[in-house]
């Protein structure tokens, strides 16, 4: 990765085993490797489009015209084709240097980020809360709280705020701060079956506080 800070992996084949980058996204896009942030040199503002949309599908492969609606809506086939094959270049420049990382793996048609190196607290905050709620509805309440509160812990804001016009992020953005809410609603049922009043009034702020997507 060519940084301002450090370089990132040791691998030029696209695998990234041994490379463990940190993305977070949640109040804005933030980098990190081994803990320490990094600032990446974006080859363009396509390039760094095109990595948070693939942010949004994360968790799974997603056919490349998805994403070419997603970044050039309206374009045509040929247009969109040419138009994602430099924009992926010059993301994948993004992340070079003498030390390599590839950040994109792709599949025929299919493309996704290289989950093999990267992590994302987007999808560490869905696995959790829906694992929490189904705890709290099996009424394991205690792992219930636990897991509903790992979840809180990651969301520190709005999903990627700074791209405010993207419908695709947009989308994204807005379901997971229902998610957030349902969350909070749910580690609210928690404590009160806990009779934890402390975390209640902790929570009652929360329920309107700051990390809610202004409307």
């Amino acid at each position: 990765m060519r940084t301002a800070t450090k370089k990132i992996g040791n691998r030029d084949d696209g695998a990234g085993a041994d490379v463990q980058i940190r993305v977070c996204t949640f109040g804005g896009l933030n980098v990190y490797f081994n803990n320490s942030p990094v600032s990446i040199i974006w080859e363009s503002q396509k390039a760094r489009l095109l990595f948070c949309c693939l942010l949004v599908t994360f968790d799974q492969w997603v056919h490349r015209q998805t994403v070419i609606e997603a970044l050039w809506p309206g374009c045509s086939p040929a247009s969109g084709e040419k138009n994602f094959k430099t924009t992926l270049s010059r993301l994948r420049k993004s992340f070079s240097g003498p030390r390599i990382t590839n950040p994109v793996l792709t599949q025929g048609e299919a493309v996704r980020l290289n989950n093999l190196a990267i992590t994302l607290d987007a999808s560490e905050f869905r696995n959790h809360s829906t694992q929490g709620i189904k705890l709290l509805v099996r009424g394991e309440v205690k792992s219930a709280r636990k897991t509903l509160e790992a979840a809180q812990d990651l969301y520190r804001g709005p999903f990627l705020p700074e791209e405010p016009n993207n419908q695709f992020i947009t989308a994204a953005r807005a379901e997971l701060c229902d998610l957030y809410a349902s969350v909070i609603k749910a580690l609210e049922k928690s404590y009160l079956l806990e009779g934890n009043s402390d975390a209640l009034e902790v929570l009652s702020f929360l329920k309107n506080g700051p990390l809610r997507e202004p409307s």
